[in-house]
């Protein structure tokens, strides 16, 4: 019987860091979850950024190929220049 009643205890002991790894598990899962949300919506405001940034860059330059653009750039400089 004592041996019985050792392997019964060992079963117990088992099943209770059984129940305790799969809490530390589900835990872990939704911290991991967590985790890869934030990711996806830092990247998501990434790309729109760099969506944002591209047409602005377009229509940079394109300003600064026109005449007009031309001038105001060196006006912009210009004005740059003599603040400093």
């Amino acid at each position: 019987m004592s041996a019985r009643e050792d392997l019964n205890q060992e079963h117990q002991a088992a099943e209770i860091q059984t129940k305790i790894l799969q809490k530390e598990i589900e835990l872990l899962k939704k911290e991991l979850k967590l985790q890869l949300d934030m990711r996806e919506t830092e990247l998501n405001d990434y790309l729109k950024l760099e969506k944002k940034y591209g047409d602005l860059e377009k229509r940079y330059n394109s300003i600064r190929n026109s005449f007009l653009g031309k001038v105001t750039v060196k006006y912009w400089g210009l004005r740059k220049k003599l603040k400093k």
